[in-house]
């Protein structure tokens, strides 16, 4: 299993806005496979907001009539 980082990369969610993220690129050389994973550093506020996405993405929503 093979590691690389990558520089920060921005992306804008619909509902928290804009968010700064590490990349790491995890590497499975054996079968081909990779797997990217997205992470904030912990006290910034593209943290914060990855942690309200935990609450968002949990939320039910009636539907309008």
């Amino acid at each position: 299993m093979g590691l690389r980082w990558s520089d920060t990369k921005r992306f804008v969610h619909p509902e928290v806005g804009e968010l700064e993220l590490y990349c790491q690129l995890l590497l499975e050389p054996d079968q081909g496979q990779s797997l990217l994973v997205f992470t904030a550093t912990p006290g910034t506020e593209s943290h914060d907001k990855l942690a309200l996405l935990t609450v968002v993405g949990t939320d039910r929503f009636a539907d309008a009539e």
